[in-house]
C-alpha cells in the first residue's frame, strides 16, 4: 500500500459561481476533450439544460456524454424532500425539479450508473490510488483547507461564504495517509492545491444537503 500519493491534474477555475461542477469535469478530462468542452461550454450548457444550476446527476450524464467510465454513488435517489426548507436549494428546486428526478429515473436507460449508499474515507483513498479521481459534493462552509488557513488566516474555509450551507464540488486527487491527509483541488481558486484533515473531509462531505454525493472517475488522467 502506497502511504502517500498526488494525481498530477490540471487546475480548472470556474466561471461563475455556479458551474464548479463543470470545471471538477474539466480537470479530470484527457487533454483533447478538455479543449473541446472549454470551446463548447455554453452550448454543451444549453444542450444539457440546466442553465444556471447544476446536480450531482447531471454531471453524471456529462460525463457519460463525454466518454468518461465514472460510478455516481448517493443516499438519496432523486430529489430529498427536506431540501425545500434550505435556502441553497430554495431557489432552484422550481426550475430543477422535473429534470433532476426525470434524469435519475431514465439513468440506467442511458446506461449511466448510479448507486444507492454511503463511502467510507478507506473506498475514497482506495479509489484514488488504484483507479483515477474522485469529484466530491462538499458543503462549502465546512471545506477547511490546512494550507489556505495558514496562508491566509482571515479566510474561515476554502470560500468566503455564510452558513448555512452552500454546495461545492471539489475533486480528491490524492492522500497522505501518515499525515492523517486529503489533498483536492477547488475550482474556486486559481492554481492550487488544497489539503484538509480526513476528519474534516467527512464533516463537509456528510453534511446535510450534499446527500453524500460522490463521483468515481476510472481515468488514467494524472498518472504518470
Amino acid at each position: 500500500m502506497h502511504d502517500r500519493l498526488l494525481l498530477n491534474l490540471p487546475h480548472v477555475q470556474q466561471r461563475h459561481s455556479w458551474d464548479c461542477g463543470l470545471a471538477c469535469i474539466l480537470m479530470t478530462l484527457p487533454p483533447h476533450a478538455r479543449h473541446r468542452f472549454e470551446s463548447n461550454f455554453y452550448e454543451i450548457c444549453e444542450e444539457e439544460g440546466f442553465g444556471e444550476s447544476t446536480w450531482s446527476i447531471d454531471i453524471a450524464y456529462l460525463l457519460h456524454k463525454l466518454g468518461m467510465r465514472h460510478r455516481y454513488v448517493t443516499v438519496t435517489l432523486g430529489i430529498d424532500p427536506g431540501f425545500s426548507s434550505e435556502s441553497f436549494y430554495d431557489h432552484v428546486l422550481g426550475k430543477d425539479a422535473h429534470r433532476v428526478t426525470e434524469r435519475f429515473k431514465q439513468a440506467s436507460k442511458h446506461g449511466i450508473v448510479v448507486e444507492q449508499g454511503s463511502i467510507s474515507i478507506s473506498q475514497i483513498v482506495a479509489h484514488v490510488r488504484s483507479q483515477g479521481p474522485v469529484i466530491v459534493l462538499t458543503n462549502a462552509h465546512l471545506l477547511v483547507c490546512d494550507r489556505c488557513a495558514k496562508a491566509m488566516p482571515q479566510l474561515r474555509s476554502c470560500l468566503p461564504c455564510a452558513p448555512p450551507y452552500q454546495g461545492h464540488y471539489i475533486v480528491v486527487i490524492g492522500y497522505d495517509m501518515n499525515k492523517g491527509t486529503l489533498y483536492y483541488r477547488n475550482p474556486s481558486y486559481k492554481d492550487r492545491i488544497c489539503s484538509i484533515s480526513l476528519c474534516a473531509f467527512d464533516n463537509a462531505r456528510l453534511s446535510y444537503g450534499t446527500d453524500e454525493d460522490i463521483i468515481f472517475l476510472y481515468s488514467d488522467v494524472g498518472r504518470g
